[in-house]
């Protein structure tokens, strides 16, 4: 295609690292591999292509410098809950400067007409590839963008939806992330001070075939399709001869959902001669540990696990799929094996009784994890869990607060906000007692944690719930 008539797409990802109250960059300071790989696949297409990372700016200036600069075609947005008030902001400047606005992503994709009310030009609901390639043609050559199939707009004050788009099947057929268009030496630099290694993310895969009721799924929905082992470690070997990297985030929803497709990806890696160290995000019921006892020689070094609850009867009613033997189980090998644990929890899902906290908590103190995350339950719209409780929904808008991240109560659930700001700091206590067994005398430890525990029954339980505590006995 003449380089005149090619379409120029401007890619925005709007995160701001140092505005996120959760501070989730922190562990995961990565450039959206979303954004990379339709980059990639654009160019393929016959686009031309750039990106504004917001993630290390002070705010969104550098999106309104691109359009009046770069004049793009079409202008494509990243979207997350947390970042709405600012997609919302891109896209009245991309709507004065006359450019037409696409936002993709969970959270437009879920809410595809608020963001058209917020002033975006379409939705694009499902794999980005080929739908953002076609507007970007339609756009630039006049034509309509109604009614193309994954995308969203609004005409006559109603929604038209073009039919669903059929899911990219050969994963192996996308071109390598263009990694190009971010700064990749901020992010390697940040990661080399802070830790020694050079970090960077992959993705293997896309979906999961799962279904906790708490999960959101719009983009993929249960789809779930791999790359072929030998074209993850393709692109290993391409990140670290162009980045020196030594360290990869698997960052797939699952990993590990297939042994055979594991073991074929670690013969892979040492057929290849590649030496790093990596983490991923995985299943109990699926880490089994000779498996895991394979993936640390091949240098494993995390895995964040979505334990959720120490009760079998909120993950039955979570619709996990796990037990808690396979918790036990995988935590045990993980320590075994000398694997840092991150365990994902969760309270306040409908069901949950101070009862169901308890023995959440003694299952973390029995293994201290040596991170985690304990968040209150927030109802995405889309899920099985928001649908149970929209008519008992607060209203209130999670935005620039903690409530985007699991830190704010959003729903009419069984016990105050206040008790479950209490339970999380309880398990902050729990941590630091975790760390503090291997510094000092096992009857200071121990006593300190017996003290907060009669606390937190005796007082604070009652004071936070209007229950009346049992009598004291005497010692």
């Amino acid at each position: 295609m003449p380089e005149a008539h090619r379409p120029r797409v401007l890619l925005v990802d709007p995160y701001l690292a140092r505005e996120d109250p959760m501070d989730r960059k922190f562990v995961e300071l990565y450039p959206s591999l979303g954004l990379l790989q339709l980059g990639a696949y654009l160019r393929a297409h016959g686009c031309d292509v750039r990106m504004v990372d917001l993630t290390f700016a002070r705010d969104a200036a550098p999106v309104t410098e691109a359009l009046r600069e770069y004049a793009p075609t079409v202008m494509g947005v990243h979207t997350k809950t947390l970042t709405f008030e600012r997609c919302r902001l891109i896209a009245a400047a991309a709507r004065a400067a006359g450019i037409y606005s696409v936002a993709g992503g969970p959270d437009s994709a879920t809410r595809p007409g608020i963001y058209l009310d917020a002033g975006f030009d379409a939705v694009v609901t499902g794999e980005g590839e080929a739908a953002i390639v076609e507007i970007a043609r339609a756009v630039a050559g006049g034509d309509e963008v109604a009614g193309r199939a994954g995308v969203v707009v609004r005409q006559d004050g109603r929604l038209v939806r073009g039919p669903h788009r059929p899911y990219l099947k050969d994963l192996d057929a996308l071109p390598l992330p263009a990694w190009d268009l971010v700064d990749m030496d901020r992010y390697l630099d940040e990661w080399e001070k802070r830790t020694g290694e050079r970090r960077v993310a992959v993705l293997t895969s896309r979906g999961c075939p799962f279904d906790c009721s708490w999960c959101s799924k719009p983009t993929f929905g249960r789809s779930f399709r791999q790359q072929s082992p030998e074209r993850v470690v393709a692109e290993i070997c391409a990140l670290q001869e162009r980045y020196r990297a030594n360290y990869v985030r698997f960052c797939d929803d699952v990993f590990g959902v297939s042994r055979a497709w594991i073991e074929r990806l670690l013969d892979a890696m040492a057929e290849a001669g590649v030496v790093l160290r990596f983490e991923v995000l995985a299943r109990v019921d699926l880490l089994k540990p000779d498996l895991l006892h394979r993936l640390r020689e091949a240098g494993l070094a995390r895995v964040y696990v979505g334990v959720e609850s120490g009760s079998q009867k909120m993950l039955d009613l979570m619709n996990r799929g796990t037990r808690l033997a396979q918790v036990e189980r995988t935590a045990a090998a993980l320590r075994a094996e000398g694997i840092r644990q991150f365990w994902f929890l969760m309270l306040g899902y409908p069901g949950e009784t101070l009862e169901d906290i308890e023995a959440t908590l003694r299952l973390f103190r029995k293994f201290s994890p040596e991170e985690y995350s304990v968040s209150i339950a927030v109802p995405i719209p889309g899920t099985r869990f928001h649908e149970t409780v929209k008519a008992r929904l607060l209203g209130r808008a999670p935005r620039r607060t903690r409530a985007a991240g699991g830190g704010a109560l959003l729903y009419e659930a069984a016990y105050p906000e206040s008790l479950y700001k209490w339970e999380q700091a309880r398990f902050g206590l729990e941590a630091a007692l975790g760390k503090a067994r291997n510094r000092l005398q096992p009857k200071v430890v121990e006593g300190v944690g017996h003290v907060a525990d009669r606390f937190h029954e005796r007082v604070a339980t009652p004071l936070l719930t209007g229950r009346k505590s049992p009598p004291i006995k005497p010692e």
